[in-house]
């Protein structure tokens, strides 16, 4: 009963942690679009994301580190021409993007969609 009682105290935890819609978006572009450098990527968000979001070089970029050191993306320097870094998106970037997906879509079901219900059946 005990086990019960923690895996559902754990599902309720990690339902409430902050999707990380940055690292979704990198991921996702990555994916995409393989052996991107990071200023194709940073052009590319806005175009993708009807201009909604833009990234400065220095989020983009720290962002970019962070994931290779997590081991969810690869880069490699450019031999030729100017040095650009190129990225690809590793196994565990994809299962990382996978679960990320999935709890979006389970935020938008549970929790967005009816709450857009509610406040449209209000009078205001």
């Amino acid at each position: 009963m005990e086990n019960e009682t923690s895996n559902k105290k754990n599902d309720t935890l990690k339902s409430h942690d902050p999707v990380p819609l940055t690292r979704a978006i990198f991921l996702a572009l990555i994916c995409k679009t393989p052996n991107i450098t990071g200023y194709e990527l940073m052009n590319l968000v806005p175009k993708i994301m009807n201009n909604r979001i833009r990234f400065k070089s220095g989020t983009l970029y720290s962002e970019l580190r962070r994931l290779e050191n997590m081991g969810l993306v690869s880069s490699e320097q450019s031999s030729t021409g100017r040095k650009q870094r190129k990225y690809q998106i590793t196994q565990a970037g994809k299962e990382t993007l996978k679960n990320i997906s999935a709890q979006i879509k389970e935020r938008v079901k549970f929790i967005l969609n009816p709450l857009i219900s509610i406040i449209d059946s209000l009078e205001i």
